[in-house]
């Protein structure tokens, strides 16, 4: 059952600020007897009796005793959430005709979430203390940490917005400025002892299948403190200089000091970790710590809630610790390769693996950094083509971009968190990109790609080519004259490599400069720049190299105009 928290309303007419006022009696005689002051007395008392009852009616008129939110603003709360749960309606018709699958084990925790529920759960901004708990296992990421106002999921910290929940069932909805989550976890019991616990995130989209997380039983009030070796400096391997310090209880980093509030011990992509919640002293800004393992050193790293500036950053890396616990093994192995003569060896093979760990480590940090510039650029020019679409009085075509936009924006956010991504969604988000812009620039667009590579099985770095395709289109085809084509065309290479080409028949490379010089427009193209970047980044320290080559039509072939991009993929 629901907990009551109902709150009777304050009113200067409630039971509780009444002054009864007795009627003023005449001074005994003794004339006056008991049976004269009897009838006044419980006639008094009647009418206060029926005063107080009148009153209060109307307040406790529209109470619920059993549910703690008023019913107006529970409807409202129920309206948010209707769409996630009509969106699984159709796992009970599946059910029926699958029980025994993994697939129908995963699902069948969902078909106790209804209407019903949320009409009798108990609704809550924070999360209760019996469901901030931690499991580790299933997750893409490995880790879903719940606090009372945050949630750790997906490899970024959260802000709770709405907790709905029962004995054995909540309900988590929390959300940043461009993504809203829900996650729904589900306890099962066996003669009042846990035996499973699922969680299922939720989706908007009717008939979009949940994703499914089995999740362990292992609770973080086993292992809840940091453990002595990451007391102490961590050191900046640029400047060789302590960044931040860590102790029992605070945390100083980033020129503040952070007071831990919960701490202990996680597994986090599929090694040992550890993890620190804590708030910022001053101003209470919520930010997750995690400690982990590269080679023989612990490296710091810091995410808070996604900002509402985009010039502002979500994760921060606060130095390495040397693991004193795994020293002495070095130092024996020193012994015995010095008496094998293969010490020199081993310590260059040694140090440049953990040059390379460390350097891979920053990278995937500094990718996705430029994946997150990525995104705002691609809605800002999004909302641009829809500004000048209604600006046209093209009332089809905006409304249509409207609806089209919004997947593709779906698109962008959800395969934001991966690096690679199958080449045949690539390819799909490219064509719907192109159909949205031949509404605002008309122009023919073809892909050619060859019958020798597996779309379903070649993988390409998410959203590499889409800055390529935009900037033709925006910059080569627009300015342009009719007639305007695109063309993208991919084969395979030897040595396990795909090419790539996104051809125009806009003005070019040249006279794009030229029209700039003339406007004294210096600007550059965030877009290819950032994408470069990312380029540079995803070929360090590797063998095989992504190459990039961007070329004016008119060099390679007198009397052509536009700009030519050629692209080499390892895969």
């Amino acid at each position: 059952m629901p907990t009551n928290n109902r709150k009777v309303p304050t009113n200067n007419c409630s039971p509780t600020h009444f002054t009864h006022q007795t009627r003023i009696f005449e001074p005994f005689t003794k004339n006056t007897t008991m049976k004269n002051i009897k009838p006044l007395i419980a006639a008094d008392i009647l009418i206060l009796f029926a005063f107080v009852l009148g009153m209060n009616g109307g307040l406790l008129a529209n109470y619920n005793p059993i549910s703690p939110t008023p019913q107006k603003d529970r409807q409202a709360l129920i309206a948010t959430f209707k769409p996630y749960i009509e969106s699984i309606a159709w796992v009970n018709e599946f059910l029926k005709e699958d029980s025994s699958s993994t697939r129908a084990f995963q699902l069948k925790p969902v078909l106790s979430l209804n209407i019903n529920w949320l009409d009798t759960a108990t609704y809550a901004k924070t999360v209760p203390a019996e469901w901030q708990l931690y499991w580790r296992g299933g997750l893409s990421d490995g880790l879903l940490d719940v606090f009372k106002y945050n949630v750790f999921y997906e490899d970024r910290l959260w802000r709770v917005q709405q907790v709905v929940y029962s004995k054995d069932m909540l309900l988590l909805k929390f959300a940043d400025i461009l993504t809203t989550k829900v996650v729904f976890i589900n306890r099962q019991l066996s003669d009042g002892v846990e035996i499973g616990v699922s969680a299922h995130e939720l989706f908007p989209e009717k008939f979009k299948e949940p994703i499914s997380y089995r999740l362990s039983l292992r609770k973080r009030e086993q292992v809840t403190s940091l453990p002595e070796f990451l007391h102490g400096n961590f050191v900046s391997t640029i400047h060789k200089k302590s960044i931040t310090k860590v102790d029992a209880n605070t945390i100083e980093a980033l020129g503040k000091r952070w007071l831990i509030q919960k701490k202990g011990e996680i597994f986090y992509n599929n090694r040992r970790a550890y993890r620190a919640y804590a708030l910022e002293e001053k101003t209470g800004v919520p930010g997750y710590f995690i400690f982990q393992t590269v080679t023989d050193f612990w490296v710091l790293n810091l995410n808070l809630e996604t900002p509402n500036s985009t010039s502002q950053k979500a994760a921060y890396w606060l130095g390495e610790k040397k693991d004193t616990a795994k020293s002495w093994k070095l130092d024996y192995r020193w012994v015995l390769l010095l008496i094998f003569l293969g010490l020199g060896a081993y310590l260059y093979y040694r140090n440049r693996v953990k040059r390379l760990e460390r350097a891979q480590f920053r990278t995937h940090l500094a990718l996705n950094g430029l994946r997150a510039q990525l995104n705002p650029h691609f809605l800002f020019n999004s909302l641009a083509s829809i500004q000048d679409l209604v600006n046209e009085d093209n009332k089809a075509g905006a409304n249509r971009y409207f609806d089209e936009i919004a997947r593709l924006l779906r698109y962008v956010v959800d395969s934001s968190k991966y690096a690679y991504m199958p080449l045949v969604q690539e390819l799909e988000a490219l064509e719907k990109y192109c159909s949205l812009e031949s509404l605002r620039t008309p122009f023919q667009y073809s892909f050619d790609i060859s019958k020798d590579i597996d779309q379903n099985n070649t993988e390409i770095p998410t959203m590499l080519l889409q800055p390529f395709v935009e900037n033709a289109i925006l910059h080569g085809l627009r300015p342009g004259t009719d007639p305007k084509e695109l063309k993208i065309s991919l084969w395979p290479e030897s040595g396990n490599r795909i090419g790539i080409t996104v051809e125009d028949n806009g003005i070019g490379i040249e006279e794009g400069q030229r029209r700039r010089q003339k406007l004294q427009d210096t600007r550059e193209h965030q877009g290819l720049a950032t994408t470069q970047q990312r380029i540079d980044l995803l070929n360090e320290g590797k063998k095989e190299k992504i190459t990039l080559q961007i070329s004016d039509r008119s060099h390679l072939k007198p009397g052509q105009t536009g700009t030519v991009v050629q692209l080499s993929i390892p895969i």
